[in-house]
């Protein structure tokens, strides 16, 4: 594994953007790794962070000022059920794990997508184009990699009004930029973290991290232990 790779997987806090409605939503129903399976992500539905806090920041201030047509698309795979004022309040919920743990664990499959090349494109745009309502999702329980500079959604449909080619789409994806992400979809491994803190950008209001959950203690406790490197 390359060493800046090693770097990431190490860190111990990640950052999941959303909007004030998203985390009432994830308050409501926990993380619950399929919740996006209808949707179109860039390693398939499961639970999407960050290492960065100002990338957690730039995505979600994006995706909320997109015109409302994008804006909706993009929401439907951050939890949001109808539109409402909420969805334009731009939440970052912090968790504190270590995912390195999960790379060293045998019983764990992985991959890892950390350049931008014709691997992470082709991955992105099959995820997008052809695991239609998760029906070919692949068999990795989590997922370190690049974050595109394009807004693949966009790009997407604009392959499907036949604007551009797929060659076009691919070059697109491969924008860089120091974005990373961490994508998981294992529902054992959502189970085992727990965020700590969330907070509305725009005032830095504190979110009551209490109306998340009260009762993983024991898996609280468990993985506390296991994230001892």
């Amino acid at each position: 594994m390359a060493k800046g790779v090693e770097k990431y997987l190490k860190k111990n806090k990640w950052y999941h953007a959303t909007t004030l409605s998203g985390w009432k939503e994830i308050c409501d129903k926990k993380l619950q790794v399929n919740h996006n399976k209808n949707h179109e992500l860039d390693f398939g539905y499961g639970f999407y962070l960050t290492p960065k806090l100002d990338q957690a920041n730039k995505f979600i201030q994006t995706i909320i000022s997109l015109p409302d047509d994008n804006l909706l698309l993009e929401l439907d795979s951050l939890y949001q059920t109808e539109s409402n004022q909420d969805d334009k309040v731009g939440v970052i919920v912090e968790f504190d794990f270590i995912p390195y743990d999960w790379y060293t664990d045998k019983s764990y499959n992985h991959k890892i997508l950390s350049t931008y090349d014709d691997e992470f494109a082709e991955f992105v745009f099959y995820n997008r184009t052809e695991n239609i309502d998760g029906s070919n999702q692949h068999k990795f329980d989590f997922i370190f990699g690049v974050m595109s500079d394009s807004i693949p959604t966009i790009e997407i449909q604009k392959y499907r009004d036949g604007q551009i080619g797929k060659d076009e789409v691919i070059e697109s994806l491969k924008k860089s930029t120091s974005s990373k992400q961490l994508s998981i979809h294992n529902q054992v491994l959502c189970d085992i973290i727990y965020p700590c803190r969330a907070f509305i950008i725009d005032t830095g209001e504190e979110l009551d991290i209490n109306d998340y959950n009260d009762n993983n203690d024991a898996a609280r406790h468990d993985f506390a232990h296991k994230t001892v490197i």
